[in-house]
């Protein structure tokens, strides 16, 4: 059985590793330093890991932004409004196609009345259909695609960002 839950301080070295691990691959942007940030909001509280274990074993990672922790260049795509933004879901790859990184992104959208958001905002390459169908299951809808040659270097090079409207 899987278990969710928040990450603990002491476990965020382990999960970066993971990280790094499990997510990296051509679709996947994860320069150390952007990865160091992310950690040092979970840390200081402005962002949160969600951890999926399996006999105490991580199987998978979401880190979400709280909504004042938003990255600017997102402002545009929340229109005002408060949002959630989920800059990482990684699965463990002895566990892909096993519904975890939508059981996360599903338990990030029940958390975010917590952080007085609205909407949940999250992106990927826009040819990854792994992501896009797990996406999808939980939910979010396609918002806006852009050509992003600083973060995409295969296929399109293009971005796509996606919402979950919780009103």
């Amino acid at each position: 059985m899987t278990e969710y839950r928040l990450a603990k301080p002491v476990e965020l070295e382990t999960l970066k590793a993971f990280l790094f691990h499990h997510g990296a691959n051509p679709w996947n942007y994860l320069p150390q330093e952007g990865v160091d940030s992310e950690f040092l909001l979970v840390a200081s509280g402005q962002a949160s890991a969600l951890v999926a274990y399996n006999e105490k074993q991580p199987v998978g990672l979401g880190i979400f932004y709280h909504p004042q922790a938003l990255p600017n260049h997102y402002l545009q795509f929340s229109r005002g409004r408060s949002a959630i933004y989920i800059a990482e879901v990684v699965v463990h790859q002895d566990y892909s196609g096993r519904g975890i990184g939508t059981s996360l992104l599903k338990n990030i959208i029940q958390r975010a009345p917590t952080f007085s958001a609205d909407i949940l905002l999250v992106d990927r390459h826009a040819e990854n259909a792994g992501s896009a169908g797990m996406m999808k299951k939980a939910g979010f809808k396609e918002l806006s695609t852009f050509v992003d040659l600083d973060r995409r270097e295969v296929g399109n090079r293009s971005t796509t960002v996606l919402v979950y409207d919780l009103s």
